[in-house]
């Protein structure tokens, strides 16, 4: 069975909602025909991260359906024929925007660190993955609109990383029980975190301490990329500016000292969506 066999009616590209997390994806804000193209490349993304987390299956079959993704990429690349409905609209992406292969193979190699990799080293280590698992997202949207040049791409990369290390604080629990720690074993060393304190829901003053200076350098990360979306004229600009709004929002509510990381992690709902809405639209009178 193909792994993109059900990802039309499962994602409904041009109205998916699934996988919400905390940060909006093809939004009403955007225009039609905008939003339909996000959702076909962030439907790609979401299709790769399932695979890798498929636990029911053996790593040599996940990494064989992550071959057939590959494989497809490069297809669309040589501009070849192509039996399968998603790649099909992929490719007719690809024909219409010209948004460059390599960030979706970037993913690719994200997905396949996934499978084979649960726990990094040193924190350089983890930020080279955000390079490939988030900072691609944001290069191709901005493609879309022909507006990647290296600065917006600086700044985007900043923000998409600060995302990706946010999602991680959030989900801890969630990928301890899939069998991965995005926290660097060099961290949980130096201070004294323990893997069974995740496993009890032990929410410790060592990890309080911790979650502390995990909040502090991301909100450091974050502040390299902040104006991106002010520079971007219209609908998309607006999005980009609701998006740093929301990470600033998630970053306050995690450096909270009641914020339990194990049990009540924060997250982004559709008052505070609203809130950010009206936020951002003041800014733009």
């Amino acid at each position: 069975m193909k792994p993109t066999q059900s990802i039309m009616s499962r994602y409904k590209i041009a109205q998916s909602k699934n996988h919400y997390e905390n940060f909006t994806v093809g939004s009403l804000v955007l225009g039609k025909e905008m939003r339909e193209a996000i959702i076909t490349l962030y439907a790609f993304a979401r299709l790769g991260d399932d695979i890798a987390d498929e636990g029911n299956k053996s790593k040599k079959e996940r990494s064989k359906e992550i071959l057939y993704l590959k494989n497809h990429l490069k297809k669309i690349e040589l501009n070849q024929k192509i039996n399968d409905s998603y790649f099909n609209l992929l490719h007719k992406l690809h024909l219409k925007y010209k948004f460059k292969i390599n960030n979706l193979n970037r993913f690719i190699n994200a997905f396949n660190e996934d499978i084979n990799h649960k726990q990094y080293a040193r924190f350089n280590n983890l930020l080279r993955y955000c390079d490939d698992a988030a900072n691609p997202a944001g290069e191709l949207i901005l493609s879309l609109v022909e507006l990647d040049n290296k600065e917006n791409v600086r700044q985007s990369d900043a923000i998409c990383t600060a995302l990706a290390l946010i999602n991680f604080a959030q989900g801890v629990v969630e990928d301890f029980e899939k069998g991965r720690i995005y926290i660097p074993k060099d961290e949980m060393k130096k201070f004294n975190l323990k893997v069974q304190d995740i496993q009890k829901r032990n929410f410790t003053s060592q990890w309080v301490k911790y979650k502390k200076y995990w909040v502090e350098r991301n909100y450091e990360i974050l502040k390299k990329g902040l104006g991106l979306g002010k520079k971007i004229k219209g609908r998309l600009g607006f999005e980009i500016q609701m998006v740093e709004c929301a990470a600033l929002l998630l970053l306050k509510r995690l450096g909270r000292n009641s914020c339990n990381l194990f049990i009540t992690p924060p997250k982004i709902n559709t008052s505070d969506w609203i809130f950010i809405f009206f936020k951002v639209a003041l800014r733009s009178i």
